[in-house]
């Protein structure tokens, strides 16, 4: 499972000013699970439902002069245990 976290505010501002990919991932359109506006809630049950056994990858396409790899890393790892136990 592939989870990426959206800013809504700066994905709706890149799309009305019409963004490429690039300048909305250094003005911070993604983030890391938790630090987003995506319901993970709905997500993390549905997938318990299903009976997901498999990965989590956390992908978050960030400037690393503006969001520290490492720290935002951690924060990921913290959010996906909180919610799911693991």
């Amino acid at each position: 499972m592939h989870l990426k976290d959206l800013r809504a505010e700066v994905a709706k501002k890149a799309t009305l000013e019409k963004w490429s990919f690039l300048k909305s991932v250094r003005e911070g359109t993604f983030t890391v699970p938790g630090d987003g506006d995506v319901d993970f809630d709905a997500v993390f049950e549905q997938l318990e439902k299903s009976g997901y056994e498999g990965w989590f990858l956390v992908e978050a396409e960030q400037d690393p002069a503006k969001a520290n790899p490492l720290k935002y890393a951690k924060m990921a790892r913290s959010f996906i245990a909180e919610k799911t136990g693991l």
